[in-house]
């Protein structure tokens, strides 16, 4: 009884020396033929290989490695040839697949994460295929008659395939919640940078995904990644509200004060009672100094009967600055801080792109925007004729 308590109590304390954290992945490669196949973790900013092998002619291999929780890894042979799995511990991930070709031809079982990940993968497989294939009919058909005619039934081809993938990701991740394979679903690339979901467009999916996540698996780098790039989302986004809501047509036309070249402060409230064109230019932005030739015209047209222009550069350096207004012939109120696009003017409007311009009545509320050209004289002719 002693020696049989002895033998009982040794296959105890063996099997609680077990390493349960340990995963592997294990299976059969076709065309193998003295390969190496690796094991790579999938982190934030880095691939870290942590285990590898040589496949010999047989096609059988066998990797694992320790860890404490799910994550991202990578069975790869180089960095075109790779499948994406998502490990647990104590998982045994089971690989069928083509090793010249491991993303095109795997099938995978013993995670259920895995799986969702290949059926996700072929998916976009196949439309990214009928993509390519658009392509090719594109391109053979450039020279031919009617070609007006095939350019548009390929767009209208490759639109209905860009819809199909947006369509079965958005399903993907509404059946799916909780899985970390939606996460995946949230980068997807049908085509170099352009992105199935829009972080904006899409935003409620990035929540959902986020949400759901940071519930499952909070401590885990990539999903508080997540969670910081949806929070960023949001906080742009409203700002990015605050910022139409504050330029809106009919709102009052936040204040401005900022040096002329004189270094006289100048504020944009100042010139209350005329029709004022608050116009964002820069002496190195060509299309700005194509316009100034405009705004002359029109400035020296209604000036003497009450419209003005404040002019704000986002140029950094003076002379430059300086030089533009000369060889411009510009004579009305011209400032700037000389920061470039980091000017809290041009942030404060939301400018994004110049040449950018607000049109301003009497009393400073906001009447149109963006008046280039024969738009601004047909704007100002009706306002002063």
């Amino acid at each position: 009884m002693k020696k049989y308590f002895l033998i009982l109590l040794t296959a105890v304390i063996a099997s609680c020396g077990t390493n349960s954290n340990k995963f592997t992945v294990e299976g059969t490669l076709e065309q193998a033929d003295q390969d190496t196949l690796y094991l790579a973790h999938l982190g934030l900013q880095t691939i870290t290989n942590v285990d590898s092998v040589i496949v010999g002619a047989n096609g059988e291999f066998s990797l694992s490695h320790e860890i404490e929780a799910p994550d991202f890894y990578l069975l790869r042979t180089n960095p075109q040839n790779y499948v994406t799995l998502i490990a647990a511990p104590g998982e045994t991930i089971k690989i069928r697949a083509n090793m010249k070709a491991l993303g095109e031809t795997y099938v995978v079982d013993g995670s259920d994460d895995s799986e969702l990940l290949s059926k996700m993968r072929h998916r976009l497989n196949k439309n990214v295929k009928k993509l390519d294939s658009l392509g090719n009919v594109f391109r053979k058909s450039v020279d031919s008659p009617g070609f007006d005619g095939i350019r548009t039934r390929l767009n209208e081809q490759s639109q209905e395939i860009f819809k199909d993938q947006r369509s079965f990701t958005m399903k993907f991740i509404d059946d799916n919640e909780g899985s970390l394979a939606t996460m995946m679903a949230l980068y997807q690339q049908i085509a170099p940078r352009r992105y199935v979901l829009n972080p904006e467009v899409d935003f409620a999916y990035f929540q959902k995904v986020d949400s759901a996540l940071m519930a499952n698996y909070p401590e885990l780098s990539s999903v508080k990644a997540l969670h910081q790039q949806v929070q960023d989302i949001e906080g742009h986004m409203a700002a990015t509200d605050i910022e139409k809501t504050a330029t809106a047509i009919g709102s009052e036309a936040p204040e401005i004060a900022l040096p002329n070249p004189d270094g006289e402060v100048v504020r944009l409230s100042s010139l209350r009672g005329n029709y004022v064109l608050l116009d964002f230019w820069a002496g190195w932005c060509r299309p700005c100094r194509i316009e100034n030739p405009n705004l002359v015209k029109a400035y020296n047209k209604y000036h003497d009967k009450g419209f003005e222009i404040y002019q704000v550069s986002l140029d950094r350096n003076r002379e430059s600055w300086l030089k533009a207004i000369e060889d411009d012939n510009l004579s009305w109120t011209q400032v700037s801080d000389l920061q470039f696009w980091q000017s809290e003017a041009a942030r404060e409007y939301g400018v994004e792109s110049i040449p950018a311009n607000f049109l301003l009545d009497k009393e400073g509320k906001i009447i149109a925007k963006n008046l280039r050209g024969d738009a601004l004289e047909a704007k100002l002719s009706e306002i002063f004729n």
